[in-house]
Order: structure tokens, then C-alpha cells, then sequence
């Protein structure tokens, strides 16, 4: 089954073509990533997708899970309701900082439960325990109860990702997940993505500024450039030289810079044993 299908969509700020006549489909299951240079359009179709922005009028379409999301640049009658099989995760975490992370984990819920409920917080027992087991998902199950604010980075990231597994979402957008992030964090938020991908089948669509992570953990890379996409296949197939010519100088971005190598470290020589004379 198709999870996204996206026909003819283009976007324009101003003068700036975001997105140039893009079509996409990505089938259900996939771990898909979305690379490309400052400003190629990667942020602006995860939005599209998620209905948060509706392209030009004409024959565009962007349809999730077969049906409709917004066709001709207006966003489908039941696109509200559409968007509880998605969930997204953005760069800057969007977590309420005086809140407990339990709490802040329990808003995956709002989209399910009565307004009512959900405007004086009151959560069953049943939901308070899933979030807690999301909690225990990626990695953090000890910070339930600490403010959200007291979190490192890769923290408040994790806590955003169990707020999506709350939701229960078919499709999870990760907008620049960890661009943000130390590289150990980085490698722990892409782990547990590609971990729930594979186990929980959600198709996932992350949204990265450099290539190697999507090598690692992504089977397919669709690559942007000016709005339009200009690779599309096996992520072990987009080699560095293939980079520069996609990109040239802005390829750079896209490359993690190798380690320099490490200084050897002097030899320690070791004193022999002197053994004290006796007369």
C-alpha cells in the first residue's frame, strides 16, 4: 500500500521556487530520507505532506495513506482528522518546557480523546501507562517526571519521538531531527527511528543535513536541490563524488568532514627494575 503519493506539487515564496513540479511516492514500511543544501526544499514538503502547507493551484495532489490531503492548492474537508495518522517531529522539539515529560508525552493523545478531556489534561490510567512505556521505548523512562526544560537536547528529541508513539501514527515526519544534536545523540535519535520503523512498521520520512546519516540508517534517499528532485534510489548508491556533481560547492553541507587523524601517543618507556645494593 502506498503510505504517501505526492503528483505535480509546487510551492513559491515570493520569487523563491521552493518546490518545482514534485512527484514522489513512498510505500508503506519504508525508512526514507530527504537530503539536500539549505533551502532545496526538504522542510517545505514535510510540511505539505503533513497538510501544515498547500501548494499552488492546478493538478497538485499530495494524497497519505490513499486519500486525499489537499488537491490544487486546498487542503481536503477532512484533513484535520487526516492528520492524526501522522505524526512530526521537528528540529526544535516543541515541547511546553514547564510541563512534566510525562505530560508533554500524554498531548500525543489530543487528537483521540474528547476536547474536554483534553483541555483540563485528565488522562486514564491506560494512557498515562502507554506514555510511560514510550518513555521506556526511547531510552529515558527515569525523566517522566522531571520538567521538560531540564532535558539536554537529545533528551527533549527522544521525548518528542514517545509523544509520536502516543499518537499511534501510521506515518512519522522528522523535520531535521538532529541537526541540533551532539553526534552521539544524533546516532541515538536515528537508532531509535530506524528501530521503530522495523518494528512498529511506521513509515518514516526524516528530513537530514548530512548524507552519512542517511546511509547508515535509511535504505532510500531522495535527494532535493532547487525544489526538484534530482536523486531518488538505494542510499548506498550516493557516493561522495556523486554529491559534488549533484551539488558542487554547497556539498559540502552535506558531507561530514573526515576526523583528522589523531597524533600518535609517545611510547611510555619504562625504568628498569633497580634492585638496591647491599654491602
Amino acid at each position: 500500500m502506498t503510505a504517501i503519493s505526492i503528483r505535480n506539487l509546487s510551492k513559491s515564496f515570493g520569487k523563491k521556487r521552493a518546490l518545482d513540479n514534485v512527484s514522489l511516492e513512498i510505500q508503506r514500511g519504508e525508512m526514507v530520507a530527504l537530503i539536500g543544501a539549505s533551502g532545496s526544499g526538504k522542510s517545505t514538503l514535510i510540511r505539505h505532506i503533513c497538510g501544515l502547507e498547500v501548494g499552488q493551484a492546478g493538478q497538485s495532489t499530495v494524497e497519505v495513506l490513499g486519500s486525499s490531503i489537499q488537491h490544487g492548492g486546498r487542503l481536503a474537508t477532512k484533513a484535520r482528522d487526516m492528520r492524526r495518522n501522522i505524526g512530526v517531529v521537528f528540529q526544535q522539539f516543541n515541547l511546553v518546557g514547564r510541563l512534566s515529560v510525562l505530560s508533554n508525552v500524554l498531548l500525543g493523545n489530543l487528537g483521540r480523546i474528547p476536547a474536554w478531556r483534553g483541555t483540563l489534561g485528565w488522562f486514564t490510567a491506560e494512557e498515562k501507562k502507554a506514555a510511560r512505556e514510550a518513555l521506556a521505548r526511547v531510552g529515558i523512562p527515569e525523566v517522566a517526571w522531571q520538567r521538560a526544560s531540564t532535558l539536554s537536547g537529545g533528551q527533549q528529541q527522544r521525548a518528542a519521538i514517545a509523544r509520536t508513539l502516543v499518537q499511534r501514527s501510521n506515518i512519522l515526519l522528522a523535520d531535521e531531527p538532529i541537526a541540533s544534536l551532539d553526534p552521539s545523540s544524533a546516532r541515538r535519535v536515528m537508532e531509535i527511528l530506524a528501530t521503530v520503523n522495523r518494528e512498529e512498521q511506521i513509515t518514516c520520512v526524516v528530513s537530514l543535513h548530512q548524507v552519512e546519516y542517511a546511509r547508515r540508517y535509511c535504505p532510500r534517499t531522495v535527494a532535493l536541490r532547487d525544489g526538484r528532485i534530482v536523486f531518488d534510489g538505494p542510499s548506498s548508491e550516493l557516493t561522495n563524488p556523486m554529491l559534488v556533481e549533484l551539488y558542487g560547492a554547497n556539498s559540502e553541507e552535506l558531507i561530514l568532514p573526515e576526523a583528522p587523524p589523531q597524533p600518535a601517543k609517545p611510547k611510555r618507556v619504562v625504568e628498569p627494575e633497580r634492585v638496591p645494593a647491599f654491602a
